[in-house]
């Protein structure tokens, strides 16, 4: 059975992330327009706009590395679209989370990122293919079928707006230390990491994102 049909209730997808573009000046050209507002262009703060997540050579198969690549609306591997599931609280009432997880996070809201290659959904989201650790690969893996594709989005404000840090939902202990979503830099395979509270690395946990194509620069 998929996450889908087990969990509790489910949010609207991109209530959370749908006001992240005024993060920063948008000046990339990101998403391929025949995917256009049902996609969402993620960038690390670290990088600016300039640099989204890309599936580098669009292959839609399960291990597929992913990364920050320059945004080009050309490239059909910067298409993916964002789905809301709901709280972590619902996904430990559901038995699909841990306490551990819920006592911190459990008012925070979960989402799966799917590539969607020109808007047409793959089935593969941006996700884990073994528990979250030191340098763990972020990949493509098969959607609502375990926590391993599902991320904790954590808020946090900054003097250019609100960021996130995406964090897996897939570690099992040591709750109060998770792993996040992390650019090394453009062009390097994305990996979990740790999440820090401050520091340079910090810049390198957090993301937002815009809507639908991004204007021209």
């Amino acid at each position: 059975m998929s996450i889908k049909t087990k969990i509790v209730t489910a949010a609207t997808a991109l209530t959370v992330i749908a006001g992240l573009g005024a993060a920063s000046t948008l000046t990339a050209n990101a998403a391929t327009p025949k995917c256009g507002q049902a996609c969402a262009d993620f960038y690390s703060r670290a990088f600016g706009t300039g640099s989204v997540l890309d599936t580098l050579k669009q292959a839609a198969r399960v291990g597929q590395p992913t990364a920050l690549a320059r945004a080009s609306r050309a490239s059909k591997g910067e298409d993916f679209g964002v789905d809301g599931l709901g709280r972590v609280r619902d996904f430990y009432r559901a038995g699909l989370l841990p306490g551990g997880l819920n006592a911190l996070y459990g008012n925070l809201y979960v989402y799966e990122i799917e590539y969607t290659p020109g808007g047409s959904p793959s089935d593969l989201c941006l996700g884990v293919g073994t528990a979250p650790g030191a340098g763990t690969p972020v990949v493509l893996e098969p959607c609502g079928m375990n926590v391993k594709t599902i991320w904790i989005f954590d808020p946090e404000p900054t003097s250019t707006g609100t960021y996130y840090a995406l964090l897996s939902a897939a570690i099992s202990r040591n709750f109060n230390h998770p792993y996040a979503l992390t650019a090394l830099r453009p062009g390097f395979p994305l990996v979990t990491a740790q999440l820090v509270t401050s520091g340079s690395v910090r810049t390198h946990q957090l993301w937002s994102a815009q809507q639908g194509v991004l204007p021209a620069s």
